[in-house]
Formats: structure tokens, sequence, C-alpha cells
């Protein structure tokens, strides 16, 4: 190899890492807006604010999760999820409204949400060997929007399908 053919073959090797970051940076833009969507259009009040704060993406190439990243919005849950049949009464809840009585219907893990999103974000293997995920950490998530047709993440999943592409390229900055 002749000192041509290795320069050119360490200019394309650091351009290709360039652009693979610019990438990465660009897929998690569109995430980090995606959440707010989520935020913004959610329709559910919050009782111990568990789903709110569970809600992130994971971002993956080649097909392994590189990012786990969680909607900051400051404050953390107030007590772990409820579980089915679980009863609290006369407490303030997530949103600061007093609540006089609410029993669980949906069985849950208990734990936080926050702590499911990423389990379930670790264990999932996507379609695309790039690509993001994103979802909330409560099991009744699927129950407020399908029994209380509450939105919770439809909304930004068809926003996404809709607009993804836009997004993604208007996430990428021009050089200058």
């Amino acid at each position: 190899m002749n000192i041509n053919e290795k320069a050119i073959r360490e200019g394309r090797a650091k351009f290709e890492a360039m652009l693979n970051e610019r990438k990465a940076m660009a897929f998690i833009t569109v995430g980090n807006a995606l959440l707010n969507d989520a935020e913004l259009s959610a329709e559910y009040r919050n009782l111990t604010g568990n789903t709110l704060t569970s809600l992130s993406f994971g971002f993956y190439e080649n097909y392994n999760l590189k990012e786990f990243i969680l909607l900051e919005n400051g404050k953390p849950p107030i007590r772990r999820k409820l579980t089915k049949g679980e009863v609290v009464g006369d407490f303030l809840d997530y949103d600061g409204n007093v609540r006089s009585v609410f029993k669980a219907d949906i069985d849950t893990d208990g734990g936080w949400g926050s702590s499911t999103s990423y389990q379930f974000l670790s264990g999932y293997k996507p379609q695309q060997s790039t690509s993001i995920v994103i979802t909330t950490g409560t099991e009744y998530s699927e129950y407020l929007e399908q029994e209380l047709g509450l939105n919770v993440l439809t909304d930004t999943r068809d926003e996404a399908r809709m607009n993804g592409r836009v997004m993604f390229l208007n996430a990428f900055k021009k050089i200058k």
C-alpha cells in the first residue's frame, strides 16, 4: 500500500466515524422530540408519576442498546406503581390534586416505572439495526389507552410514522 492509499483509507475511516456520530446525534434529537411530544399530548392524570417519569427511548446501533434516555421533567414519582386491588385514599397525587380514594385495576410489578422501561429496552431486539424505540414503564399504559380512551403514546407513534423521516433529516446540522 502506498502513502496515498493509506491516507485515503484513514480519511475514509475518519469520515465514517464522524458520519456515524452525526447519525446517532440525529436519532437522539428525534427521540427527545418524541418524548416531549408524548409529554405534551398526554391525556391522563398522574397518580404516582410513574407513567410520565418512565417515558423513555432506547437508541440502538447494530441491534444493541447504546443509549437509554428518560424524559427529564425534574420531578420524581411520588411512590412505586400500585398493584391490582391496592387501595389508597386521602392523598395528594403526582399532579398536586387531592384524591379521596383510588383502587388499582391492573397488576404491576410494584416497582418504579423508569426501571421497567430500562428492563424492557435493554432486552428488546429492534427490527432495524439503527433505530429508536419509545416506551413507558407502566403496565397500565395500554389500559389507559384501550379501556379509558386516553392518549399515552399512540399520538406520538402516529407523529413518528408521519414525520419521523423529516424530523431525522432536520436533526442534522448544516455545515456553514
